[in-house]
């Protein structure tokens, strides 16, 4: 639990009072609120608070009459928020805990939180309110999880807490939220930045046959690259007919050496490989060349010789070596550092067709990296990445079309793009498709199925979703 100073007045912000059968969400909202970092400009000055300090119940009340820690817990809180639902509206607990705080004139600072039911129904099966919060206009000074949404609603609470417009705390939010997605992708910027860029043997089968140097072992050699397995034999054939100078053949072999394939892993005869079908002229072996040298792979690690290899590989057209130009000079690797020419090769290579020099042009722009910063060129591109398939592309995407980043507000369209990037194995995404279904956020759909299939795929976040919708541990 977060550490912060209690106010002069007051032990707690919040007490949480609600029925036990409601145990799961006063369980999140507890944590969503102890957990939200204030923002700077709404702390009073002088406090150094900057989360929110929340007691919430978890024992059974033994009698009508509060227990003497929970009155002094009652009146050591600011608020009392009341998670309203049928549950809680026929709970004595909970209404003695709401007439305690009401009694010592703090009627106003009830916040109720309503979770499921209808405040003040004509059906006492859905009513949601306790007796004592049963009068006109109280509603309105609560927050409505049906309404607007689970995310929305907790931030409408907060504002009443903070006591600002509910509009200024939302704006903020997507904000934070925009800032979230340069902030991510940085960081896969440095991950690409350090990670191989080894085009595999399936990447190769598209090339121009003509590219192949035929000789009498050509026609094999095609075949062999479009097993899904090398066998000892084949790597033998390969040996041979690289030994001939076959150029393709050097590519295959090196790749099989550097992955074990038909063979024992070997870096120093990968690289090998890779430098002989280089220096014939194959673009896709001097990128390899080049990410050897990066990682010292089977040669001494060498950035000056990392990013000849890049620039050899960039000049004669190949697009992951111009993507890798534009790390160097992002990067400083091998390369007097310098965002404008990074700027440039990123856009050869997006243009080129590349899905990660389309990913990098957008977070150029996205960031103001090497050009101005242009919230429209960075959706425009995420969304020709996107479109090429992209898993990172597509979940980019539909956050763009959440926080209406570069584009309108599009509810509809987030959800398809989140489903898409779902439905290619992104749990991330899985696990947005169910908030988008739960909330009815440009859908309507089964939440349950796609928190499930999110927590399959190591999104354990899922867990307490899945809990929360189910009433059982997931």
């Amino acid at each position: 639990m977060p550490e912060t100073a209690p106010t002069p007045e007051f032990q707690y912000d919040a007490f949480i009072s609600y029925s036990h059968r409601d145990m799961n969400w006063a369980r999140w909202l507890q944590k969503k609120l102890e957990t939200f970092r204030v923002p700077k400009e709404f702390v009073p000055e002088g406090e150094g608070k900057k989360n929110f300090r929340v007691f919430r119940d978890q024992t059974d009340l033994a009698g009508v009459e509060l227990q003497a820690s929970l009155e002094k817990e009652l009146a050591a809180s600011r608020f009392l928020i009341v998670i309203c639902s049928p549950a809680s509206a026929a709970s004595q607990w909970v209404n003695t805990e709401i007439t305690s705080f009401q009694d010592r004139g703090d009627g106003a600072r009830v916040i109720p939180f309503i979770v499921s039911g209808e405040p003040e129904s004509e059906n006492s099966a859905l009513e949601c309110f306790p007796p004592a919060l049963r009068h006109a206009g109280r509603h309105a000074l609560g927050s409505n999880v049906q309404e607007i949404g689970r995310d929305k609603a907790f931030l409408k609470l907060v504002s009443i807490l903070l006591d600002v417009r509910f509009n200024r705390l939302v704006d903020r939010e997507k904000q934070r939220r925009r800032r979230n997605i340069l902030i991510l992708s940085l960081i896969l910027a440095v991950v690409i930045g350090i990670t191989s860029f080894l085009l595999w043997r399936n990447a190769m089968i598209s090339r121009k046959n003509q590219a192949l140097s035929y000789d009498i072992y050509g026609a094999a050699i095609v075949s062999f690259a479009r097993n899904d397995v090398i066998e000892p034999a084949g790597v033998e054939f390969l040996l041979v007919s690289a030994q001939a100078g076959n150029t393709e053949a050097a590519y295959l072999l090196a790749d099989c050496y550097h992955n074990g394939w038909g063979t024992e892993k070997d870096p120093e005869a990968a690289f090998y490989w890779f430098k002989k079908a280089a220096e014939d002229g194959d673009t896709t072996s001097m990128v390899a060349v080049s990410n050897c040298y990066k990682s010292g792979s089977g040669v001494e690690a060498d950035d000056e010789q990392s990013f000849y290899w890049d620039q050899r590989a960039a000049e004669a057209g190949d697009a992951a070596g111009m993507l890798n130009v534009g790390i160097d000079y992002e990067e400083g690797i091998g390369v007097e550092k310098d965002e404008e020419a990074a700027f440039l090769w990123y856009r050869k290579s997006a243009e080129s067709g590349y899905d990660l020099g389309m990913y990098n042009l957008a977070r150029c722009y996205a960031g103001g990296i090497g050009t101005d910063q242009d919230p429209g060129e960075a959706f425009s591109w995420t969304k020709k990445l996107a479109e090429t398939g992209n898993v990172t592309g597509m979940y980019n995407l539909a956050m763009m079309y959440q926080y209406s980043y570069g584009t309108e507000e599009d509810p509809r369209q987030a959800y398809l793009w989140y489903r898409k990037a779902a439905e290619a194995g992104d749990a991330d995404a899985m696990y947005m498709t169910g908030w988008c279904s739960e909330n009815g956020y440009g859908t309507e759909g089964d939440a349950l199925e796609w928190y499930r299939r999110a927590l399959e795929n190591g999104k354990e976040e899922a867990a307490q979703d899945i809990e929360r919708l189910t009433g059982q541990d997931s």
